[in-house]
């Protein structure tokens, strides 16, 4: 059961929370996480030359399990590669993906394409990073929804949690024991990832409070992680139909309602 509570939240964050509320929107939350998570092996690359290269990168890999997964013999060898494409994810996001778009600043309007050049809001910094993971996303119709429903029009209710006004020790350690994955957060106003490492979680979003752009932070320890009176996490990487419609290159619908 949720225990309620008066927070204080300092000055300065809800100044930052109202400037970026036109942007950012409201959501909710729910549960379910998969059974045996997979604990990604993630190892440092040289990074690509271009963003086009990384990208190439990551399609060439998602191509390569999608043979593998179509000559599946049976549901055993199915699920082994079903478990080898999510470590794969993680891997493409953290390393080959998210490397270029920090330091990208943010704007109230930035829809941006390419990191580093121009700028980027929230909603499109999530939804450019999943199209250029091999996600078939409405990129601008979705990063124009509320976060719960960017959330819900990838995954279901089964692997998604709320929560109200749970301090952020324990939000932190509840996502950490959840296991390693790639998590989008939806907050009072604003979207991000978040991911799990097993011995690290980190947020990783377009920043509306300092330094204003693109950055990764430990979870525990972002100002605005901590403010939000609500939190909604959805952990793609736990959900065996996401995984298969990314091998297939099949279309996710926005959710709008």
């Amino acid at each position: 059961m949720l225990k309620w509570r008066h927070v204080k939240i300092p000055l300065v964050l809800i100044v930052f929370a109202a400037l970026a509320l036109l942007i950012c929107n409201k959501s909710l939350f729910r549960n379910q996480v998969h059974s045996q998570p997979v604990i990604p092996t993630l190892i440092s690359q040289p990074r690509s030359r271009t963003y086009a290269d990384a990208q190439a990168k990551v399609e060439a890999e998602r191509q390569s399990l999608l043979t593998s997964y179509m000559r599946a013999a049976n549901s055993m060898e199915k699920s082994a590669v079903l478990d080898r494409a999510r470590e794969a994810m993680i891997r493409s996001a953290y390393y080959d993906l998210f490397e270029f778009w920090y330091g990208t600043p943010w704007d109230f309007y930035g829809t941006t394409e390419t990191p580093g050049q121009g700028k980027i809001a929230c909603g499109y910094f999530v939804t450019t990073v999943l199209r250029d993971l091999g996600l078939k996303v409405q990129r601008a119709k979705l990063a124009q929804q509320a976060s719960e429903n960017i959330i819900k029009s990838l995954t279901t209710d089964a692997y998604i949690r709320r929560y109200r006004l749970k301090p952020i020790k324990d939000f932190v350690e509840d996502v950490r024991k959840a296991g390693p994955g790639i998590y989008i957060v939806g907050l009072d106003v604003h979207v991000g990832f978040i991911v799990n490492l097993g011995d690290e979680v980190y947020f990783i979003h377009s920043s509306y409070a300092g330094p204003l752009a693109v950055v990764k932070e430990r979870a525990n320890e972002s100002r605005i992680l901590t403010a939000s009176q609500y939190r909604v996490v959805g952990k793609l990487t736990a959900d065996d139909e996401l995984i298969v419609k990314w091998l297939r290159g099949d279309q996710f619908i926005t959710r709008v309602g």
